[in-house]
């Protein structure tokens, strides 16, 4: 049995070092292999080897469910030692490197079985059991690769069509709006500012002005977008700074506030955003002066 369990250490570790720098890269190979060998080969020789050679003494014991027990004795401290390194054990699946070492103990098992256990190569347990190292990776790096594939194709689509062209429908006037466009496919690289600013007697540059004599609903239009925008606007009420948040393209605006340059922020699902001023006159003088 040692020189077996000794054979089917060497090869697990040998491959492990081979395919995790490929199925769960670094910024480069070489680096992640250097990684991999340094803890990941110490896990193993801590962890993997006294599982393998425990699993050897189990099986030899026992005459039924042979594989699944080896599987369970291979597996389980691997899985213990993703649950240790990464926490809370609720996002465990959604960190790719989690799967690392569970698919390392799966390589184990794998060469176990083939080595140790010699299974019958052209039956079906020898193809489903080959199948298990696949399935664990996809389980823990297919999501992050569904949703590369997604932002990929989302970014392509983007770049097609351009930023999103701001426009407001005020009394029947379209008015074209200067904004700021932002795209990144988490939605939390984009950085913006929320306070709105009071306007003096003049105009300022670059913030389209509206007058308000009672309230008034805003429609805004926004070409080269998809889907159903939510708009949060930035405003001071005299007293305090609020925001108003509304689905869809309109969002109702009170006229008894100071003159300002509103403050809006335009988000969509697919993580697209503009920001932009809209300066409001409503009789309420703030003559520029600040909030």
């Amino acid at each position: 049995m040692i020189k077996d369990k000794l054979k089917v250490s060497f090869i697990s570790i040998l491959l492990v070092l081979l395919l995790a720098p490929i199925l769960f890269p670094m910024e480069s190979y070489f680096q992640a292999m250097v990684i991999y060998a340094l803890i990941g080969g110490a896990l193993m020789l801590l962890v993997g080897v006294p599982a393998t050679f425990l699993a050897g003494v189990v099986t030899k014991k026992i005459k039924r469910a042979i594989h699944l027990v080896n599987f369970i004795i291979h597996v389980l401290p691997a899985l213990l030692v993703s649950i240790k390194m990464f926490t809370p054990v609720s996002t465990l699946f959604s960190m790719p490197y989690a799967g690392l070492p569970i698919f390392a103990s799966t390589v184990f098992y794998v060469v176990d079985e083939v080595i140790y256990q010699k299974i019958d190569l052209k039956g079906r347990l020898a193809k489903g059991i080959f199948l298990i190292p696949v399935a664990v990776f996809l389980l823990f790096v297919g999501p992050s690769l569904f949703t590369g594939f997604s932002s990929h194709l989302t970014a392509t689509q983007i770049k097609e069509k351009g930023s999103p062209e701001v426009a407001l429908i005020f009394q029947g006037e379209e008015i074209p709006i200067n904004s700021s466009y932002c795209w990144i496919s988490d939605g939390d690289g984009c950085v913006y500012g929320t306070d709105p600013f009071p306007l003096p007697e003049e105009k300022v540059k670059n913030v389209k002005e509206i007058t308000m004599t009672s309230p008034a609903t805003l429609d805004f239009s926004f070409e080269n977008s998809e889907g159903e925008p939510t708009i949060y606007a930035y405003y001071h009420d005299g007293k305090g700074f609020k925001e108003i948040e509304a689905a869809g393209n309109k969002i109702n605006i009170s006229n008894d506030i100071p003159e300002q340059a509103i403050k809006f922020v335009v988000k969509w699902d697919n993580n697209k955003m503009v920001k932009f001023f809209v300066g409001v006159r409503t009789g309420i003088l703030t003559n520029g002066r600040t909030f």
